[in-house]
């Protein structure tokens, strides 16, 4: 498979704020524009991210009146090049708590790149990929390594849908399952 560039899959249409808005008003601009995240702009340098999670976080332990951008935002999540391939996200992704990477160059800042693009961008690369038979995209090939390690020890996995010790298992939906539970 070829590697995709984030210039390829990133949204370079993103909301910007001040650490000054209104969080209330900021909101609403989010729901308006129907995104998770808005970049919060310092002039024209990105100084942060407001991300629904953390409006969501505050609503709960705290009043949101008189609230600004700049009282709930986390700083500027990582920020790679636009030839950084998917994977460098993905990565970047796993290692931050934000779900966004920031795109830019010398330049300033291109664009976002979000998990949920990510998934959708991964999914349409996998739905590309020819299937083996016997398999499909959605149970994933059955688990048939072999069980003997030669220490003389089974190898056995735990059943994540019953935590059960299992010699073999069949990824279904996402998940390794006992053949007990694969009909749950």
């Amino acid at each position: 498979m070829t590697p995709v560039p984030l210039r390829d899959v990133m949204d370079r249409d993103y909301v910007g704020v001040s650490e000054s808005d209104d969080l209330r008003e900021t909101v609403g601009v989010m729901c308006e524009s129907d995104v998770d995240a808005a970049v919060v702009l310092r002039g024209g340098e990105p100084v942060g991210i407001l991300t629904a999670r953390r409006v969501l976080e505050r609503v709960a332990s705290k009043s949101v009146e008189g609230a600004t951008v700049g009282d709930v935002m986390d700083d500027p999540p990582t920020t790679l090049r636009p030839e950084a391939t998917l994977a460098d996200a993905a990565t970047a992704l796993g290692r931050g708590d934000v779900g966004h990477v920031f795109v830019a160059d010398g330049t300033g800042l291109l664009g976002l790149v979000g998990a949920r693009d990510l998934t959708a961008v991964s999914r349409a690369v996998v739905d590309d990929v020819p299937v083996p038979d016997g398999a499909s995209v959605e149970s994933g090939p059955a688990d048939d390594r072999a069980r003997e390690n030669g220490s003389g020890f089974s190898e056995q996995s735990v059943c994540e849908v019953c935590g059960g010790l299992a010699g073999s298992l069949t990824n279904v939906n996402g998940q390794l399952v006992c053949t007990d539970c694969q009909g749950v």
